[in-house]
């Protein structure tokens, strides 16, 4: 973008509408996608982490999705298995956030529901059979799916998550994974029908146990110490968090204050 763009990275933050500067403009790219994650490949936006801030930045506009996506499932097959891990559930925290998100939009609904499953299926499967070209693919398929229905919103979880990657060094994918079983009770009160349908699609039962299972079965451990998050640092992370523009479209409200509780239940 910059080729083309010549203001600061920080003047096109989504938070102070900067899309509304970026133009047609812009030089063709293809995208080829070595992870199953972020699903950035078919995605109008982006995230980078500004150094003159040290905050994750999101970057919207229409005018950056890829001109051709090319999604080869041999080409994830390299990953390391945390890797593996971390993007897989960044994809699943795509579809589960985005579905119960305050935004209206009943085709992304429909479009995270079938990502979460494919995530929950395929998931398990890549960790067990890193080769398995199927899953891997299905996997890719569900970070795109994520991709495209986290254009109705995200929430809490990923403005808790970028910072503990921007200030802490913690892969983004593998803090969504900590937190979301905590960000899901917390909303629990006011999306309780579509908790249950998320859980639904899991085989049943309490949707925050079934998304710890599925962390688990990743092999990711459960609680931010386990990443030597200092606790100590759990209110700094907390002012960056509030400052996130993803909480904006949680289904319940967050102040600073829920962040920061929200950080101590996970630590």
């Amino acid at each position: 973008m910059k080729v083309t763009h010549q203001s600061p990275l920080a003047d096109y933050d989504d938070l102070v509408d900067g899309g509304s500067k970026i133009t047609a403009e812009l030089p063709h790219y293809v995208a080829i996608a070595t992870t199953a994650g972020t699903g950035s490949d078919v995605s109008r936006s982006t995230v980078i982490t500004i150094e003159k801030t040290n905050r994750k930045t999101v970057i919207f506009s229409p005018h950056l999705i890829p001109t051709v996506a090319i999604a080869d499932p041999e080409l994830t097959c390299g990953m390391p298995p945390a890797v593996t891990a971390g993007t897989g559930m960044d994809a699943f925290t795509h579809n589960v956030e985005a579905y119960v998100s305050k935004g209206y939009h009943p085709i992304c609904d429909a479009v995270a529901l079938g990502g979460a499953r494919l995530v929950w299926q395929n998931l398990p499967r890549v960790m067990e059979e890193p080769g398995n070209l199927e899953a891997r693919a299905n996997m890719m398929i569900a970070a795109m799916m994520g991709a495209i229905a986290f254009q109705k919103g995200l929430g809490a979880t990923h403005s808790l998550a970028h910072p503990l990657s921007s200030d802490a060094g913690m892969h983004h994918g593998t803090a969504n994974a900590v937190m979301l079983p905590f960000v899901l009770e917390f909303n629990r009160s006011v999306v309780a029908e579509r908790l249950a349908e998320l859980a639904d699609l899991f085989g049943g039962g309490d949707i925050v146990k079934r998304v710890r299972e599925l962390n688990q079965r990743a092999g990711i451990p459960p609680r931010l110490r386990d990443f030597s998050i200092a606790a100590e640092t759990l209110p700094s992370l907390a002012e960056k968090a509030i400052q996130d523009g993803c909480h904006q479209l949680n289904p319940r409200p967050c102040s600073r204050d829920d962040l920061l509780e929200l950080y101590r239940q996970a630590w």
